[in-house]
């Protein structure tokens, strides 16, 4: 079976509850950072279920683009419950605080 991309498709997608976009963000856990693309209906909808995502609007120097290609390759969803990648990181870390 063939793996789809992100970037095979357009940038936005369309899903049964509308439009969603692609975001670049990154978690700071205080020692370093994940990265991830998540896709969700909008910024506004990420900071409030994830506050603590900061949102690229460019990647990074560092980041070329076979690895942004990964990510794109492995999308977080904003809805996925539970929640993977990164954002399982990030709601773990809550629940220590």
């Amino acid at each position: 079976m063939s793996r789809v991309c992100l970037q095979d498709l357009p940038k936005d997608t369309v899903t049964s509850d509308g439009v969603e976009k692609e975001f670049l963000v990154a978690y700071d856990y205080g020692m370093g950072g994940l990265w991830g693309v998540l896709i969700a209906p909008s910024r506004a909808a990420i900071f409030a279920k994830y506050p603590e995502l900061g949102i690229a609007d460019v990647p990074p120097g560092w980041m070329d683009d076979a690895r942004l290609a990964e990510l794109r390759c492995a999308p977080l969803w904003l809805d996925d419950d539970p929640p993977q990648g990164l954002l399982r990181a990030l709601v773990s870390d809550r629940t220590r605080d």
